[in-house]
């Protein structure tokens, strides 16, 4: 059985004041497979120390199966540790390492030995169990570690990147194997990495933090589709989601569109419900969000009622080898993620964001309710910034089209899927209530 850990504003500051984790609020259901995902130094590592009992909490609540633990010694939180570094006993055998927190217990030898090689088995290693450390590879000492975990049959598994210093085919394969161990034991796991698509393979849900922040909890699904800021939207899938400086361009009496600066986007009328909230930005500075797959190359098949128009020039090529990725120019201007706010407020799901003000404000003033005529003038022309890197759209392809550079591609824009961000990052579409089709 697992195990629920609640989080109630949980932070830890060091005595020179560094703020690594900033009043964290979450809760892991018993069972549930959690990834903690962010860069190197957000306090990803920290916040599982201290749930762990290696590091001390300055402030906040933590509870395991609803008792505060706090103040608990690390060995009476029913917990096992899974590190990057093995930390295995050099000294002793597979079948020793494996045994030792059975071992340190005084429990039966005879016990001890059974429970040992059906752990062994259960992870393919009971052919090992008379070899050292050193004479294994590095997948065979993380199963080894992993062994001496689930040997304790505890309720919670904590596990800080351990397989990140593996090669990628192992770790691809491994990660496999752990997710099938956490879920025969029915042990609550949290599983701290810094690798998006592991997280996502992994995870029931996913937190993401930056700074010490928890930026935003959700099912990997969710997360990828409705980003609550743009660090997650640029954080989480490959390639990366192209992030463009814009403004909303909206006539009273014409067609509504977004401005990149040499060209324009415009939108589906009737306007959908999110891009009806826009008119409240009107002009303001925005960042518009495009995963890769919402853009394709126009070939014979005509566009669908959704799609629009651009014209995109080639700056690079990079060879995938399944696929082809176009670094494209479009005349308008790469964003950048914008750096955190100093007192930018924990996560909280309740909390209402630009989004849901919107969304109070059409119903209380029914400004979005209008029947508008798509006719009018044009978006006034604006001075294309000047160009910079390699380009600022990154899109798919196949691997065998011939793309040269400075060629001219027309594309389509799927406008449906298109996320919008103020300027601090902030989310303000799509409609968070709505979970679009992928």
């Amino acid at each position: 059985m697992g195990s629920t850990i609640t989080l109630h504003d949980l932070a830890k500051t060091y005595p020179n004041g560094q703020r690594a984790v900033r009043q964290v609020s979450l809760t892991v259901q018993d069972g549930e497979f959690l990834v903690l995902l962010g860069p190197s130094g957000c306090g990803k590592s920290t916040l599982l120390r201290m749930i762990a009992g290696l590091e001390t909490i300055s402030g906040g609540e933590l509870r395991l199966n609803g008792e505060i633990a706090n103040h608990l010694q690390p060995s009476e939180r029913d917990i096992a540790m899974i590190f990057q570094s093995f930390a295995l006993y050099p000294n002793m055998t597979t079948a020793q390492n494996i045994g030792f927190p059975l071992a340190v217990q005084k429990q039966d030898h005879d016990q001890v030995s059974a429970r040992v090689q059906s752990v062994a088995r259960m992870l393919g290693i009971d052919h090992l169990l008379d070899q050292t450390p050193g004479r294994l590879s590095g997948g065979e000492r993380q199963r080894v570690a992993m062994g001496r975990a689930v040997v304790r049959r505890p309720s919670v598994f904590l596990m800080d990147e351990p397989l990140s210093s593996l090669d990628t085919r192992l770790r691809t394969r491994l990660r496999t194997e752990m997710l099938a161990v956490t879920r025969s034991t029915g042990a609550t796991t949290i599983y701290v990495t810094h690798d998006q698509a592991e997280a996502m393979a992994l995870g029931d849900r996913v937190a993401v933090m930056r700074d010490g922040i928890l930026q935003q909890v959700d099912t990997p699904r969710a997360l990828y589709a409705l980003p609550a800021n743009a660090f997650v939207a640029s954080f989480v899938g490959t390639p990366r989601i192209n992030l463009l400086h814009g403004t909303v361009f909206a006539p009273v009496d014409g067609v509504m569109a977004l401005n990149f600066g040499a060209q324009k986007l415009t939108l589906s009328y009737p306007l959908t419900h999110d891009h009806q909230m826009l008119r409240v930005v009107q002009g303001q500075p925005l960042l518009i969000g495009l995963r890769p797959e919402a853009i394709r190359i126009a070939d014979k098949a005509h566009a669908t009622a959704f799609e629009r128009a651009m014209t995109g020039v080639v700056e690079h090529t990079e060879f995938q080898g399944h696929e082809a990725l176009l670094h494209l120019s479009l005349g308008g201007q790469r964003a950048d993620v914008p750096a955190p706010l100093s007192d930018h407020a924990p996560y909280n799901p309740a909390r209402r964001n630009a989004a849901d003000l919107l969304r109070e404000l059409r119903r209380r003033t029914g400004l979005f309710d209008r029947r508008l005529t798509p006719a009018g003038p044009t978006q006034p022309p604006v001075q294309p910034p000047a160009r910079q890197g390699i380009g600022e759209l990154v899109i798919r392809d196949e691997p065998g089209a011939l793309n040269r550079r400075g060629q001219h591609i027309p594309l389509l824009i799927d406008v449906r899927n298109l996320l919008i961000f103020d300027e601090r990052g902030e989310r303000i579409s799509p409609d968070p209530t709505r979970v679009p089709d992928l």
